[in-house]
Order: structure tokens, then sequence, then C-alpha cells
């Protein structure tokens, strides 16, 4: 049995989307309207089911370590573990971090020049890169201050909230480098992504609470949730929407450019993406900037729903349960937990 919480972060609404997934494949999906502290308190009352904290990436630091060197005898699994805690040590030491490992793991391994699927086993010029995700000392605070060492409790996870999603775009677009942009109601989230890792995270005081003001000023607020059709089907009206839209992504384009975002596919993941005219806009403004896309992620046929609304806003949670194997299986029917 499995607790998924999804964080939003922010000091005046703080929420937390919840999936509660029982034995018998029942997903119950609500939302609570309160801060972690709370929630992390609440989840205690559950100490037979496995917790799932996908939390904001502010929480969070992210490294990634090359390593190229030769190994004359196979690397065993005692030799990774080792490899790792010096690595772990060198990056804490260069970069003064306080908070501890929730996750590492290794992918692009080659020998001799020849890619390969797997490390264990391996021996001769070797090249992998090590990913090495710490949570903060003041977050896992939070959650020691409820489980004691959370971090030796199997049954609590503390999670990217877009490191799934990143992973999986990466792996279905073929893709290392681009922007996973976040557009919630108070602001925007751009997620850089280099060599298919982290490589920035910078937040834009523009999210779709600013656009409404714009509809608002432009007289078309009541067109904001319009369909499409409804929109095309009155001139004045979508002469009003687009030039607001317009004015929004040039700002929108602006901004990204000045934070050195600019010149990579943008993958937005937002509600603001079921409005089609945004899209068109958006990209067409980026278009005249770079010769990259915008493209919206809000579905896609390699995901199970799982009962669980294909909203944008749901993205992230819908991935992770896909490639989750524990509840994937389970909600699959394909094995009890």
């Amino acid at each position: 049995m499995y607790y998924l919480r999804y964080e939003y972060l922010s000091e005046s609404f703080p929420r937390c989307n919840v999936f509660k997934i029982r034995d018998n494949k029942e997903l119950l999906h609500y939302t609570i309207h309160e801060d972690l502290s709370n929630i992390v308190q609440q989840s205690r009352e559950y100490p037979k089911y496995d917790h799932f904290f996908l939390l904001d990436e502010s929480r969070f630091s992210f490294f990634r370590c090359d390593v190229n060197q030769l190994f004359e005898e196979e690397i065993t699994i005692h030799t990774l573990n080792e490899l790792t805690k010096e690595k772990i040590r060198e990056t804490k030491d260069a970069h003064g971090i306080g908070g501890e490992v929730v996750m590492n793991y290794v992918d692009t391994i080659f020998v001799d020049g020849k890619e390969k699927k797997f490390l264990i086993g391996q021996k001769g010029q070797i090249f992998f890169r090590l990913y090495i995700i710490f949570i903060a000392k003041t977050s896992l605070n939070l959650f020691d201050s409820v489980y004691g060492t959370t971090l030796e409790k199997k049954n609590i996870n503390l999670i990217p909230q877009s490191l799934y999603t990143l992973l999986f775009l990466r792996n279905n677009l073929k893709k290392d480098n681009f922007v996973l942009l976040y557009i919630t109601e108070s602001y925007a989230k751009a997620i850089t992504v280099k060599d298919g890792f982290y490589a920035g995270i910078d937040v834009l005081n523009l999210g779709m609470g600013a656009l409404k003001q714009m509809y608002k000023d432009n007289g078309v607020v009541q067109y904001r949730y319009k369909e499409y059709q409804a929109i095309e089907a009155n001139p004045l009206a979508k002469e009003l929407v687009v030039e607001t839209l317009e004015f929004y992504s040039q700002l929108f384009c602006k901004r990204l450019f000045e934070k050195h975002l600019g010149g990579m596919d943008i993958i937005v993941i937002s509600p603001i993406t079921k409005n089609e005219h945004f899209i068109e806009t958006f990209n067409k403004e980026y278009r005249k900037m770079s010769n990259n896309y915008i493209v919206p992620f809000h579905h896609s046929n390699s995901l199970n729903s799982f009962g669980i609304e294909r909203e944008p806003e749901n993205m992230d949670s819908l991935v992770f349960v896909n490639q989750e194997e524990k509840i994937r299986k389970l909600l699959l029917g394909e094995e009890k937990n």
C-alpha cells in the first residue's frame, strides 16, 4: 500500500496532492491545503504504507560526477559503493553541502569506448556518470522531527518531484538538453536539463495569475478558459486574446533569455497548455529568438492513467506511478505488495 504526496510549495497557499493506493488496486486522489510539516505529521498515522514525498526541487542539490579511469579488476558492488562514498565526500567538501544524500545512480557507461548497459562486472578503461542528489538539512530536519532518522526508514522516500518526468522525457524524446517549464498560478519554474540531468532551476514571477490580470486589463477575462472554437468564432475577442497572449509571451521570452534559458526546446507542464492560442503564440514569439520549439506535455501514449485524471498538473505524479515498479505492478495487478 502506498501514499504519494506531491508538494505545491507556496508561502501563502501551500497544498499537497495526495494519491492513496491500496492493495485492491483502488486509487484515491484528493488535495490537502496545509503546509508540509502538518502533512508529514499526518503521514505518521499510516505506518503500514510506503510513503513517497515528491518535493519541490528547491529542497535539493544536484551534482553529476564524470568518472573516467582504468579498472584492472572487475568492478564489484563493493568497488562501486566505495567509489560513490568517495565522490560524495569530495562533493560535500567542495560545495559545502550540509544536507544528506537521498539518491545516487549511474548511467552513460562506456568500457574501452563501447557503450554498456551495466557497470558491475566490467573492467578496462571505463567511463560513467555518477549522479548524486542531496536533500537540504532544513528540509530533512522537518521529516526527522517526525520520524527520527528519516533516511533509515525504508518506507519513507524523499524525491525531487520532476525527477521521474525529466528521465522519462530524456529517454522518450532522446534529448539530453531541454528546459522543463512549469507555469503555476503564482509563478513559473524553469528547470534546465543538460546532459540528461539538472543544470539549473530558476523561478520567474510570471505565473498564470499575471496573465489573468492582463486579460482583465484588456477586458477579455471571460475568455480565459474558453474553448479554442469559441474564441475563433468571435473575431473581436480573438484579436484581444491574441494581443494579450502576445504581450505575455514576449515578456516570458525576454525573461527566459535574460536568465540564459533560451536556445533549447522548452517542454511546458501547466494548465495553461489547454489554451491552444497560448501554445501557438508562445511558440511564435520564441521562434523569433531561437530555432527551438515550445512543446506542451499533458499526455503520452506511453503512460497508463490508472484512473488519474490526465490534467497537466498531475503529469509528474502520473509519470511517477508508471515508472515506480512496485506501484505500477500493484496497479496492473501483476504483483501484490
